[in-house]
């Protein structure tokens, strides 16, 4: 039973931060070693940077 709780925390967590945009270093380290065999993934702190410099560098994507 805590088992599923956690898997179901875990899902829920995954979805809101979708929704909000807030960018997921571990899905994107599995996708990096399943379809990037060989290839150095970014540092956390380098992934962050670079989703948050793509999200805010597109015309139109700030409120102001």
């Amino acid at each position: 039973m805590t088992e599923r709780l956690v898997v179901g925390l875990t899902s829920i967590a995954r979805a809101l931060r979708a929704v909000l945009g807030v960018p997921d270093y571990e899905r994107y380290l599995s996708h990096v070693s399943c379809a990037h065999p060989g290839h150095v993934p970014m540092t956390c702190e380098q992934f962050m940077e670079e989703r948050m410099q793509n999200r805010y560098s597109k015309p139109g994507a700030k409120c102001c």
